[in-house]
């Protein structure tokens, strides 16, 4: 038996019959099966990260979801980041003039799956981080997802600042302005070459490139914010007299991006 609708004009619409009881299919369904390893990127900008990238690159090769392409953008290097990327089997493009935008705009543009993630070479990622990073993308309407940072170092400063960072990220979120982390997102390729990358007028920005791109991406889709996926990174920024220009830095680049005119750009 047929069963009818009405449609935007008000005329009824006829549809294929369907079993008594069943559910009708939607004919535009919401969702998409999970994310593969296959439909999978993952980018890593690296300078001068011989030490820190097999880490990196080793807890990669033990992800739950398996069959993604690894890219390397080796920075500039001067050691021999190049050499260890390829041991470990990823595909490494040289750039020759160093930066982190430029470096993630080009690993960005080499990919070829739908989905583009992008880490660090001193990140430590879980064994399901993949898997948990990708979830939100079986909604048609998510075009990127992000999570958390959590420094490698222990102790109760440590934690505490990692509970305040992670608060941070989520008044910001509810504030719409994304504060999106470079070693622990994931962008729809198709949404990222819509909106133009890390660009930013001529140029792509060494600092806040990665909440840059959240703030562009609002206007074509849903940016999901995961508050329990962290990635484990080095604090190296943060020792000795590193600490204050690096924390000095970055306040002044969100109040810059997240507020100031490039937010609504």
């Amino acid at each position: 038996m047929a069963y009818v609708t009405r449609s935007r004009r008000g005329k009824p619409e006829d549809r294929a019959p369907t079993e008594r009881g069943a559910v009708p299919r939607d004919p535009f369904p919401r969702l998409l099966p999970p994310a593969a390893g296959a439909d999978i990127a993952v980018v890593i900008p690296a300078r001068d990260e011989e030490e820190r990238l097999p880490g990196c690159l080793s807890r990669l090769r033990l992800q739950t979801l398996q069959g993604f392409e690894v890219i390397v953008v080796d920075s500039a290097s001067a050691d021999g980041t190049h050499a260890v990327a390829e041991a470990f089997g990823a595909r490494v493009i040289r750039v020759d003039q160093p930066g982190v935008g430029l470096a993630r705009q080009t690993g960005f543009n080499a990919a070829r799956r739908r989905l583009i993630v992008s880490t660090d070479a001193d990140a430590l990622p879980a064994p399901d981080w993949l898997e948990h990073l990708v979830a939100p993308f079986r909604d048609r309407g998510t075009v990127c997802a992000f999570g958390t940072l959590r420094l490698s170092k222990v102790g109760a400063l440590v934690s505490v600042g990692h509970g305040l960072f992670r608060a941070f990220q989520r008044v910001n979120y509810l504030l719409r302005r994304p504060i999106c982390c470079g070693p622990n997102f994931a962008v729809r390729a198709e949404a990222f070459h819509a909106v133009g990358g890390f660009a930013a007028g001529d140029s792509y920005p060494n600092e806040a490139e990665d909440v840059r791109l959240a703030l562009k991406l609002r206007s074509v889709g849903s940016v999901v914010y995961l508050p329990r996926l962290a990635m484990v990174v080095s604090a190296r920024s943060l020792t000795g007299s590193k600490a204050f220009s690096y924390l000095a830095r970055n306040t002044r680049s969100y109040f810059r991006v997240c507020w100031g005119q490039t937010a609504h750009r």
